[in-house]
């Protein structure tokens, strides 16, 4: 009896190499494509075959397997292999018969996004293959997502500040209004995010980006960038100028400028990946102003008698407190009044301040400080008040405790001389 149970595990102990995960198309690893970051062993099986790198070594190679969602969104895989890199990733269909484009399709550097090529065209609910190879045994990490960007044309353009912003730019396709691709001194337009801010003062705005990982080219990892500056509306954006850099180097820090701008203005800018790639950068600035984003609602300005009501709602609150700001210029800003967050813990809720010292023209905005320092600002609305008088004075009879209250309201900025006679 002892010898048969032996006899018996000498003949499983293939059956269960053979189904070790990963190691070959029939056995993919299932990817969960909801972004949870998961770490998984290289599979006993290697080869020596490549098609993106000079990794010719009989190295591991592991397959996974994911499937597309109804809606056909496409998919970004964040991987990092064993060290020492780089890593080979190549596209099959699901029962590994073909394998797609390998020029649009490899990742090669062992770290960093990959994903379809931006002129993919990606099926719904259909299952693809992907085989990894490594230059040594050990774990992978790997976290996969859905990925419709909201900012892949400029109506969801993310707001960007001086605080590094981390970001990328794969999956986004270009979005509207920014061709011909000279625009964006580029020759052709594939990976585009758009991001927007406000310029804060006079001059001239620099954009950084740094700790730059790119991906999806057939040996090629440019980690540049092209760069369009624009203002106006989505639907009619004015070119202001552009800016490239295409020979950084992996983790580098590059720099944009724009050209010479006046304070207040909206700026939207277009980040191109070099050559089609997909990269991971964090995104900030010199010389700007973070966008409110569309969690604030309805910024407003109404007319009393004897003042302006400014009024607005917020969700998704993530404020510290608001500033309000009024300008006769639209240009220079100063504080007008700090409104505390309610902390209530609603998901909206709804502001106003009262400015008792109104002109006949003054301009509005809103500035969000957020609880590590951040800010943000509003567009910025007008009330203009035609009906005002020059200057109207009220005199509070009779006087009490010898103290005479004068109400001063004075339609321009500027000053006046009073005497009191008795």
């Amino acid at each position: 009896m002892k010898y048969a149970k032996m006899l018996l595990a000498y003949l499983l102990l293939p059956l269960i190499l053979w189904s070790q995960p990963g190691t070959d198309c029939s056995s993919a690893i299932p990817l969960t494509l909801d972004g949870v970051c998961r770490t998984y062993s290289t599979s006993s099986s290697t080869s020596t075959s490549v098609v993106c790198t000079n990794n010719t070594n009989n190295s591991p190679i592991t397959f996974f397997t994911f499937t597309t969602n109804s809606s056909a969104d496409k998919v970004v895989i964040d991987i990092t292999s064993p060290t020492p890199e780089p890593a080979e990733v190549l596209l099959y269909t699901s029962a590994c018969g073909t394998m797609y484009s390998s020029g649009t399709m490899c990742f090669d550097d062992g770290k960093g996004l990959w994903s379809f090529a931006h002129n993919f065209s990606i099926q719904p609910n259909t299952t693809y293959k992907l085989r990894v190879k490594t230059t040594s045994a050990g774990n992978l990490t790997i976290c996969a997502k859905n990925n419709t960007p909201a900012n892949d044309d400029c109506a969801g353009a993310f707001s960007i500040s001086t605080n590094e912003t981390a970001d990328n730019n794969a999956t986004h396709s270009p979005g509207p209004g920014i061709t011909p691709a000279s625009l964006v001194c580029a020759s052709t337009l594939e990976n585009t995010a758009f991001y927007q801010f406000y310029v804060a003062n006079d001059g001239f705005c620099v954009i950084n980006i740094s700790d730059i990982n790119c991906d999806n080219g057939n040996s090629n990892n440019s980690n540049g960038f092209q760069v369009g500056f624009f203002r106006g509306n989505c639907s009619s954006l004015e070119h202001l100028g552009c800016d490239s850099n295409s020979n950084a180097s992996s983790n580098s820090f590059l720099q944009f400028t724009t050209p010479v701008l006046t304070a207040g203005t909206k700026v939207v800018i277009a980040v191109d990946g070099n050559a089609g790639s997909n990269c991971s950068y964090n995104i900030s600035g010199i010389n700007i102003l973070g966008v409110l984003s569309n969690d604030e609602l309805d910024f407003s300005g109404w007319k009393n008698s004897n003042s302006n009501i400014l009024k607005w709602t917020i969700s998704n609150e993530t404020a510290a407190h608001y500033l309000v700001e009024r300008s006769d210029n639209a240009r220079d800003f100063r504080p007008i009044g700090k409104i505390e967050n309610k902390k209530n813990g609603r998901s909206k809720n709804d502001y106003s301040y009262e400015d008792r010292q109104p002109q006949k023209k003054l301009y509005y905005r809103l500035k969000q400080i957020g609880k590590e320092g951040e800010i943000a600002v509003s567009k910025v609305i007008r009330i203009d008040r035609n009906d005002m008088p020059e200057m109207d004075l009220k005199i509070i009879n009779p006087v009490i405790n010898n103290q005479l209250d004068i109400f001063i309201v004075s339609a321009t900025p500027t000053q006046f001389t009073y005497t009191i006679t008795s």
